[in-house]
């Protein structure tokens, strides 16, 4: 009989199998090498997630507020301003499905939390959800200790750059290179820095920002809307089985976006947030989308987000309401 480990031995390859194999490790070893680089860059970089899951496992003891949602709420509401310790964990782009697992995967760290902050902003119940395969899975993982997979994680899920290289790549530019980044993030993560965006190029001038051609969602999903629909009271019955507070906002919007809604989609999301409040005791609105008397051009980034002082703002009608539950 063969001795195994002769067999098994490089020493048993052949002179093309040797090439061969050297080749591989000449050609892999580098890109492992490189991609260890910048995956190191990029964890140094300091990104509002980071910060965020920082927060979180300092303070979860203390936490009483949680706010969901996208770059809307991100941008709309500064936990440094909160009258009861909160954390933002909006995020862009971020839709309901994500909220609803990170709410789950935290809940049990956070004994003390009393109310949640959700956003159902114009068009949220007729956009799809992310595939189950959301490049931001890694970050949650990562950053936050959930495991949004829903399977079992892998070392590679945990791997920033990986998750979605090109978003990276251009933070890595910003950051290390270009020098571009002028974000301030303070203990919370919200950005405190965060104004430069169309507005402020357009020096806050209402008639050039009148005629300034933006991007707008106007295509109806009725399907998405029913599917959407169902998941938002699921996710709302699971706060009221948790004897939880809800607040579902609806963040300012500007005038000219206002103008270009459809008013379907509105009338829609409308009557389902009606519902809403006959439905369930533990949920309040606050229906600040159409407020445009408290907010004007200079409180906003751009057409459908907030700066930081029109922030202030709604965080302080957020604390109203807070104090209103009370």
């Amino acid at each position: 009989m063969p001795d195994q480990k002769k067999t098994l031995s490089i020493f048993s390859f052949s002179g093309v199998q040797l090439r061969f194999l050297k080749y591989c490790m000449g050609f892999f070893i580098p890109l492992i090498i490189v991609y260890a680089i910048l995956e190191i860059l990029v964890l140094n970089i300091p990104i509002n997630y980071k910060v965020f899951g920082n927060y979180l496992n300092k303070h979860a003891s203390e936490i009483e507020v949680m706010a969901l949602g996208s770059s809307q709420m991100k941008c709309g509401f500064n936990p440094a301003l909160s009258v009861e310790r909160a954390i933002n964990l909006a995020s862009t782009s971020q839709h309901h499905n994500e909220d609803f697992k990170i709410l789950k995967g935290t809940i049990n760290r956070i004994p003390n939390l009393k109310t949640v902050i959700i956003e159902v902003s114009y068009n949220h119940l007729e956009l799809p959800h992310h595939p189950k395969d959301y490049w931001k899975n890694s970050v949650y993982l990562k950053y936050y200790g959930i495991n949004t997979f829903e399977r079992p994680t892998w070392v590679k899920d945990k791997l920033i750059y990986l998750a979605n290289a090109r978003f990276y790549s251009h933070k890595l530019m910003d950051h290390y290179f270009y020098k571009t980044d002028k974000s301030q993030l303070n203990e919370y993560g919200f950005d405190t820095n965060n104004y430069e965006g169309v507005f402020k190029k357009l020096n806050y001038d209402e008639t050039k920002i009148a005629e300034h051609k933006f991007k707008i969602i106007t295509r109806e999903d009725l399907t998405i809307f029913n599917t959407n629909t169902v998941y938002l009271f699921k996710m709302i019955d699971f706060m009221k089985e948790k004897n939880l507070n809800v607040i579902i906002c609806t963040v300012p919007l500007y005038k000219t976006y206002l103008n270009k809604r459809n008013p379907n989609i509105v009338r829609r999301r409308d009557s389902v947030l009606s519902e809403i409040l006959k439905k369930y005791k533990n949920v309040t609105i606050l229906d600040k989308e159409t407020d445009t008397l408290q907010f004007t051009a200079k409180d906003f980034l751009n057409e459908n987000h907030l700066n930081p002082d029109g922030a202030k703002k709604f965080t302080a009608l957020v604390n109203r309401k807070l104090d209103s539950l009370h």
